[in-house]
């Protein structure tokens, strides 16, 4: 079946000493990819909500791999259970391998958004909300920007490749976002920002993320939550 939007994860293989590397001097290296492992099935439980309300999207996972590894043999459906298109990362670098992942989904047509991992409290109503203001007349560019408050983004969506939304942006600052939207301005894109919201990559994060889920219904990132509640 050929959809007309996608919802793209980005993914890294959860193994202890490549992903939270700066947790784990709290967590521990297993404890670091553990917690990684509760973010990816809340990241499936969040896509699969999406596909629910929203029919016509597909899921793709985009896996970040070390170089020359392949996605045979590794247990993709038990990371990120679900109706998921497997990929393996392409580019050099985070700007192109979006710009990748972005460019395959919109090949087609329609529109794609594209989300990060580390988010594991966002409801399904901000890449809902994306897609529903991507739609619309093909002609007129548009994008959706979700905020990070350490000044980059979690959720990028367009409804046609913009390889330059990706270039000369001073990844992994605090710039990235501004940088961004000034970007999207020049090429007299349509922007509709989306919530801010908070990753988790440091002891603080995870704090505050912990304070967040006391305040938050049962059902917000049910997997991390019993994985913090273990500990």
């Amino acid at each position: 079946m050929a959809f007309r939007e996608t919802l793209i994860l980005f993914a890294r293989p959860p193994r202890p000493g490549r992903v939270k590397t700066r947790l784990a001097p709290a967590l521990g290296a297993e404890g670091a990819a553990g917690l990684y492992r509760a973010f990816l099935l809340d990241a499936a439980r969040l896509a699969g909500e999406v596909r629910a309300a929203r029919p016509s999207v597909g899921l793709a996972a985009e896996w970040a791999l070390e170089e020359e590894e392949g996605l045979e043999g590794l247990p993709l459906g038990e990371w990120l259970p679900g109706p998921f298109l497997h990929r393996a990362q392409s580019g050099s670098g985070l700007g192109p391998r979006m710009a990748a992942a972005l460019g395959r989904a919109l090949a087609g047509g329609g529109a794609a958004v594209l989300l990060g991992s580390d988010f594991p409290d966002l409801p399904s109503r901000v890449p809902l909300r994306a897609l529903a203001g991507l739609a619309g007349p093909e002609a007129a560019p548009r994008a959706a920007l979700g905020p990070a408050e350490d000044g980059g983004y979690y959720l990028i969506g367009l409804n046609r490749p913009q390889g330059e939304i990706f270039a000369d942006i001073p990844w992994g600052t605090a710039e990235v976002y501004t940088k961004t939207i000034m970007i999207m301005n020049r090429l007299n894109v349509k922007v509709e920002v989306m919530d801010q919201w908070r990753d988790v990559d440091s002891p603080e994060d995870l704090e505050a993320l912990r304070q967040r889920l006391a305040g938050a219904p049962e059902a917000a990132a049910p997997h991390t939550r019993a994985w913090l509640r273990g500990r």
